[in-house]
């Protein structure tokens, strides 16, 4: 049978001898306040001398037991240096949050690169058209449709711009003849 008590208890999470709870600071009050989680507090690690900013999943008062998540460590107390709002909203978002903007970020990122890949065959097709019309030859617009087409503006590919506009500065650059 699954105890969720024993088995926080055995991912390390027990209050112990080495941890010593802090009274709730001002921030830590605060947090409590903006985030809406009674649970909150900080602990001060004995071994380790940090302050690890926590939450209560099993609070000992209430539950018999003192088991905690560690939410973040700072070498001095968060009340010294506290967080940003933006920092505490972050922090406690809940995983599912997290994990729907993660995906997100996933499906914007491929939504963007097909948009890339479409716009730089329009400006292939934009190209060859733009061949065929003013040359007459359509064997170079059907070449240039046949290939691969990319406007590729990696770092790479700028900073080799940049080098070929450097080296070609003050010299005079002629057609032929």
């Amino acid at each position: 049978m699954y105890d969720p008590r024993a088995h926080a208890a055995g991912m390390g999470l027990t209050l112990g001898e080495d941890h010593e709870v802090l009274p709730d600071s001002e921030w830590v009050l605060w947090a409590q306040r903006f985030s809406g989680i009674k649970d909150l507090f900080v602990y001060r690690h004995k071994q380790a001398n940090s302050f690890v900013f926590s939450k209560w999943l099993y609070h000992p008062q209430r539950d018999g037991v003192g088991i905690l998540m560690e939410l973040e460590a700072f070498p001095t107390p968060p009340n010294w240096h506290p967080p940003t709002q933006d920092w505490v909203r972050e922090r406690l978002r809940p995983a599912d949050e997290i994990a729907e903007a993660m995906r997100r970020g996933i499906r914007d990122r491929a939504r963007a690169k097909r948009a890339m890949e479409r716009a730089d065959i329009e400006e292939k097709h934009r190209v060859a058209d733009w061949v065929q019309r003013t040359t007459g030859d359509e064997a170079a617009a059907l070449s240039i449709r046949s290939k691969k087409w990319t406007n590729n503006q990696s770092a790479e590919a700028v900073e080799f711009k940049k080098d070929l506009m450097n080296s070609a500065k003050g010299r005079i650059i002629t057609g032929g003849i």
